[in-house]
């Protein structure tokens, strides 16, 4: 059913009018008391900034359906005035409206229009569509034997190998541009973080060292349970630091065009560096380039996660060669990874834990069950978005840090600090680096630890972004494109527990970062 719009003269009996609706249009869906509650204290806020500014005027609104979403839409005739907009944190705003939470505005001339989401078209998880894709290619593979060898070689010809060459080069068509954007965006928030003073940047800062250090420290962790072929072995350690000097200068890019071409991580982020810091020297002229990116990252983002429909075809093609070809045996090797992945992520998560009940000093037990249901939900859904709203909950009501540090905090970490998604990233690429044998040095170890953490930040979150990730670190590092069949179907294994830990890890980061800010209510932490 479309949106169907309704008129009022704005005033506060308006205000409740239309919020009631909105409620009890979200209980007709079945929505959660939660979700409800905080969409419509959205729209609530939302009337009373328009009323606030603009006084009474003429609105329309409309509840229904757009495109299988649940929306509402606000129209009315004002000077141009963004309602969605908090003068007290725009970097909120921002990364609130990147995770899909968050109010739209758009104004063409004096017709102002402000949308929500209300709810998406139910649909079926990608793990669903990637799991029949996969059966579909055993259950072929198993008939491998009965089918013609000449056959199964001009399937694989003619449309496995082109059909997934296909997809990936789809994907490497936009993954430079699309850490560009993603690179450049993160400087330009962290630049708008400055406008809350130093607790921003400190903040920030802390999040970007903790999230190298893991990655650091699951290379070093990791080395010792695999047999790794460094090509360097032989050679004495000034050739080693030779090396490493070599690789810093090299991340220097010698023009701006063959990186968006070859896709080449450090010069696209070195680029990136330079570009968003002059937007950010130059203030305010900079607004209409600054304006320009977000736009940009949202649409390349849309284009991403247009092609990523296509993952459970490119799953299917690539096992089905894998099962025809003789080599399924592969996915034997996978056990390992697998148990490495699983004792890192124990490792750091514990090791997190007990650092942050010291620090906080708060029983172990007691933090880990307040923190422990916002952890849950993103486990359950293999999404930190769908924990957001408890997570926030969690750490203003359960463990004392004050709202504005939270409304602040806890949108930046979402987007920026995902620990165990580096934990899988760093020990993944170290794996198929065994796997296949590919000549290894100390150079090679920074870059794979360097490259890990930053495209983690850098991932869209979008379905299949995890697979983007896949083909820039993969190309990167020398890994071959087969292995991408291998770092999916792990990914598979690893995302709901990668999404749960993550929201844990983060409420434990900002009671941390509250604690050392003196914004905690100590009493309530200890709460029992």
């Amino acid at each position: 059913m479309k949106p169907v719009y309704k008129d009022y003269m704005l005033n506060e009996a308006v205000v409740d009018t239309v919020s009631a609706d909105v409620q009890d249009y979200l209980n007709g869906l079945g929505s959660d008391s939660r979700s409800v509650q905080r969409i419509r204290l959205t729209v609530e806020e939302l009337l009373l900034n328009i009323l606030g500014h603009c006084g009474g005027l003429n609105i329309s609104v409309g509840i229904g359906k757009h495109f299988g979403r649940h929306v509402f839409r606000l129209r009315y005739q004002a000077e141009p005035f963004d309602p969605t907009k908090s003068s007290d944190n725009p970097l909120a705003d921002e990364m609130m409206r990147t995770l899909g939470l968050s109010p739209a505005w758009n104004c063409r001339g004096r017709s102002n229009t402000v949308s929500l989401i209300l709810a998406n078209r139910p649909k079926r998880s990608a793990l669903f569509y990637i799991l029949i894709a996969a059966a579909a290619a055993a259950a072929l593979g198993a008939l491998g034997g009965v089918i013609p060898e000449s056959v199964r070689q001009t399937v694989s010809d003619f449309l496995l190998t082109p059909m997934s060459n296909a997809f990936l080069g789809l994907l490497n068509t936009f993954a430079g541009v699309m850490i560009f954007l993603t690179i450049c965006g993160g400087i330009l928030e962290m630049g708008d973080s400055a406008t809350i003073g130093r607790m921003g940047k400190s903040v920030v800062s802390g999040i970007l060292g903790i999230s190298f250090a893991i990655s650091a420290a699951v290379t070093v962790a990791v080395l010792p349970f695999l047999n790794l072929n460094f090509s360097s072995g032989g050679q004495e350690q000034v050739s080693a630091v030779d090396q490493i000097s070599r690789m810093f200068f090299d991340i220097l890019p010698t023009n701006i065009i063959d990186p968006f071409r070859t896709g080449n991580t450090f010069h696209l982020i070195v680029i990136a560096v330079f570009v968003g810091c002059a937007i950010l020297a130059v203030g305010e002229r900079g607004s209409r380039v600054r304006g320009l990116i977000t736009e940009s990252s949202a649409v390349f983002q849309q284009i991403v996660s247009s092609v990523s429909v296509l993952i459970p075809l490119f799953v299917f093609s690539m096992l089905l060669e894998l099962i025809w070809s003789g080599e399924a045996g592969v996915l034997v090797t996978m056990l390992k990874p697998i148990l490495i992945i699983a004792a890192m992520l124990i490792v750091i998560t514990s090791v997190i834990w007990i650092v942050s009940s010291l620090r906080l000093k708060c029983p172990p037990v007691l933090l880990m069950k307040k923190a422990l249901p916002a952890s849950l939900v993103a486990f359950t859904s293999a999404s930190s978005v769908s924990a957001f709203p408890l997570g926030m909950e969690t750490c203003e009501k359960k463990l004392g840090v004050k709202s504005s540090l939270t409304s602040f905090l806890y949108p930046l970490g979402a987007v920026i600090y995902m620990p165990a998604s580096i934990v899988y990233f760093t020990a993944i690429v170290l794996s198929l680096a065994e796997t296949y044998q590919i000549a290894v040095s100390i150079p090679w170890l920074i870059m794979a630890a360097v490259i890990s953490t930053l495209i983690t930040i850098a991932m869209p979150p979008i379905p299949g972004g995890d697979i983007l990730c896949y083909t820039v670190l993969f190309s990167s590092l020398g890994i071959p494109a087969d292995a991408i069949i291998l770092a999916t179907a792990m990914g598979i294994v690893f995302d709901y527990l990668d999404s749960g830990v993550n929201v844990l890890l983060l409420i434990f980061r900002l009671a941390c970062d509250a604690k050392r800010l003196d914004c905690l209510d100590h009493e309530i932490l200890v709460k029992q």
